[in-house]
């Protein structure tokens, strides 16, 4: 740690860092492109091309760290954990060679076919939650459109029974606080226990998708293995299955949440949007750069390296702050403003790079994309409803956005 400055004042799960991580992690990088967080045993990297080189650079750093408690998890929560939880390095936190054939077998199954047949179910759905939020003068959009769709899309393309949607967004809800927060050993525990009803819901289902195909990507897992043994097994997709089960629901949430607040506090880009829909798609774009879903990720050095002439030695935890490359004033000129026309907003960090590169990117974009077509079509007037609280998940990795609470129709529509 010779020459590694202590990001002094800097933790990720400080309420006034979940609230306004963008300043947090400012005034690390402007201190150093890397610090060392003790309480954690971190080194934080702050800037953009550091993170990036982080990112393609699959020989001095692994992924076996990224879904490991930041928190050590407590005796009695792991005791529950035991009971059913059998999860193993899959898509987010597997190295070679498990790693590749995982994600071989994704990209075969997929396909561009698969989610081009999906857009107009989930266009529909779509349509109907916003054309519902319609019907009041105030009401939170995150509870009626950012979390409810996400989970429709990601739970239609596993093939999930839509009579399951709420158990299985009960479960989702909490599961990222045991990993990336700060929680009590009571809450841990209560943690544990979806995880596990969860992982046991998980496993029923794609035990009963060997013997009743459907059209999901499910079935297309179940028959890849069958016609390649060699690469994935039964066992594995069920890791896969559910991380992507939550993967997908849980950022793409978070940046249609975090999308819209960023749209209506700076009403001028709202208004451009609506007058111009051209504009959704870089829209999107700027909306992962500005406040996306992700504010850390993290690996693990495999051997000694240096950033910025610092050493880090074999063995140390990296937490890369994307949040942070994001802002980087070197990649993104006036980084804090917000512009749907920045020319280059979608060289963002939020989908990874590499060989870690996010799968759902052309489904979380089509979500996102959809869900602001749809507003700017059906609400052009929608607003911010003044004086409510911005509440945030306390963890140090999704932006989450907990309440957004908007008058559909316009303020002056309603004085509920």
């Amino acid at each position: 740690m010779t020459g590694c400055p202590v990001a002094h004042g800097y933790d990720p799960l400080d309420p006034s860092t979940v609230l306004d991580p963008h300043t947090a992690l400012r005034s690390v990088r402007e201190q150093s492109a890397v610090a060392y967080l003790p309480e954690f045993d971190h080194y934080i990297v702050t800037r953009y091309d550091d993170i990036e080189s982080i990112l393609l650079n699959r020989d001095s750093w692994s992924a076996s760290i990224a879904s490991s408690p930041l928190v050590p998890v407590c005796p009695a929560a792991q005791a529950v954990l035991d009971t059913g939880y059998k999860r193993v390095p899959t898509l987010n936190n597997a190295d070679p060679p498990r790693h590749p054939k995982m994600r071989k077998a994704v990209l075969a199954c997929m396909t561009p076919r698969r989610l081009l047949a999906l857009e107009p179910v989930l266009r529909e759905a779509a349509r109907e939650l916003v054309l519902s939020m319609r019907e009041h003068d105030r009401i939170d959009f995150v509870d009626s459109v950012a979390f409810p769709f996400p989970g429709f899309a990601a739970f239609s393309l596993l093939g999930f029974p839509q009579s399951d949607t709420d158990q299985l967004k009960a479960w989702s809800g909490t599961r990222v606080l045991l990993t990336y927060g700060r929680l009590t050993e009571e809450q841990q525990v209560m943690v544990a226990r979806d995880i596990v009803a969860m992982w046991q819901y998980v496993e029923r289902y794609v035990e009963s998708r060997v013997h009743d195909r459907g059209d999901d990507l499910t079935s297309d897992l179940l028959t890849y293995s069958e016609q390649k043994p060699d690469q994935i097994n039964q066992f594995d997709i069920v890791n896969m299955v559910y991380s992507m089960a939550l993967a997908g629901h849980e950022t793409t949430c978070n940046t249609i949440g975090n999308g819209v607040l960023a749209l209506l506090t700076h009403r001028d880009q709202w208004d451009a949007m609506v007058a111009d829909r051209s504009l959704i798609p870089n829209a999107v774009e700027e909306i992962l750069r500005f406040d996306g879903p992700v504010i850390n990720h993290r690996r693990l050095a495999t051997e000694d390296v240096e950033i910025d002439g610092i050493a880090i030695a074999a063995g140390s935890k990296v937490m890369m702050g994307f949040a942070s490359g994001d802002r980087d004033p070197d990649v993104f000129p006036e980084p804090d403003a917000f512009d749907i026309r920045r020319e280059n907003a979608e060289l963002h960090l939020q989908f990874g790079k590499g060989a870690h590169l996010c799968l759902g990117i052309a489904l979380g974009r089509l979500e996102t994309r959809i869900v602001l077509e749809l507003l700017a079509e059906l609400t052009p007037n929608l607003e911010l409803v003044p004086g409510k609280e911005l509440k945030y998940s306390a963890n140090a990795l999704f932006r989450s956005l907990q309440e957004l609470w908007v008058a559909p129709n316009g303020l002056g529509a309603g004085a509920n």
